[in-house]
């Protein structure tokens, strides 16, 4: 049986990070991810290299942390476009203008219970049209972005927000046992595709970036990423390792604003007919290889 999603098929195009420091935190992903850099006409910065896209914008407040104000989904064609739109105004979801210059016209934002804002339309090949052809060099692996995830101190209303409103699939629940006999939920996986997941969020005190992930093709992959990074000084923050959910090859690197990037690889693919699956809150769910991170 096929998944009845209207969201299905839509995939995570391009988010936007805004800091207090833009030009650097612009030059570290250009360098550590292999991106080129061109600055846009609203005063924000593109890097992009094949099939990874990220725009840099300032946050003007004094002493802010880094922000991620918004995730940017692609639809395939027009048609599903119009058809998810039509899905969000019957449930008579605020349809707010689009915050990204990458989509083309017919784009539209939504925000979800925290503020965040969720963008989902079609890449603007008139204004973008080698947008997804800059290939990388030879001495880069593929990084393909494919998941962002949040973190949230509401798991409950921002759950029902982006299962029944905007139709992500669950894949995964991580679980944690209370004092009580009873169990919390703190982690959400969910997919827009057969892909373990697209987007994620973890229970935490507050509202907040988590992280967001590259793709990579195989393990030769992770260790060549690693040894980019290692050129480059930046530590590996976490890993590498195998996370339980998705059991994908990864490790972690930190921007200056404190950020959380990863590099991922062999991230596995589910059928429709799968169920949720249920993990405990543990090191090992999130790390089967070492130490977690356990974010609440």
């Amino acid at each position: 049986m096929a998944i009845n999603s209207p969201l299905w098929g839509a995939e995570l195009d391009h988010l936007r990070l805004d800091s207090t420091a833009p030009e650097k935190l612009a030059a570290f992903y250009r360098d550590a991810f292999a991106m080129t850099e061109e600055p846009l006409a609203d005063g924000t910065t593109l890097l992009r290299s094949q099939n990874r896209r990220l725009i840099i914008g300032a946050d003007g407040r004094a002493g802010a942390a880094s922000g991620q104000p918004y995730s940017a989904f692609r639809f395939t064609d027009g048609a599903r476009l119009e058809a998810y739109k039509a899905h969000l105004i019957a449930q008579g979801v605020n349809l707010m203008p689009c915050p990204t210059p990458l989509f083309a016209a017919g784009a539209f934002a939504v925000a979800d219970p925290d503020g965040r804002q969720m963008t989902f339309g079609l890449v603007d090949v008139a204004n973008n049209s080698d947008a997804m052809d800059h290939g990388d060099s030879a001495d880069h692996p593929p990084g393909r972005l494919q998941h962002v995830v949040v973190a949230t101190a509401d798991l409950t209303a921002m759950m029902a927000f982006y299962e029944n409103t905007l139709g992500f699939v669950p894949t995964d629940h991580v679980l944690r046992d209370d004092e009580d006999g009873g169990e919390t939920l703190t982690a959400v996986f969910y997919r827009s595709t057969p892909e373990h997941h697209s987007f994620a969020m973890f229970l935490s005190d507050k509202a907040r970036p988590d992280h967001h992930a590259y793709e990579a093709s195989c393990w030769n992959d992770i260790r060549d990423w690693a040894d980019h990074m290692a050129a480059l000084e930046i530590k590996l923050w976490w890993g590498p390792g195998r996370h339980g959910p998705g059991n994908n090859l990864f490790f972690m690197v930190e921007d200056p604003d404190g950020y959380k990037v990863e590099i991922s690889a062999e991230l596995e693919s589910m059928a429709d007919t799968d169920p949720i699956r249920h993990w405990p809150h543990t090191e090992r769910s999130l790390n089967l290889w070492g130490p977690g991170w356990m974010r609440a």
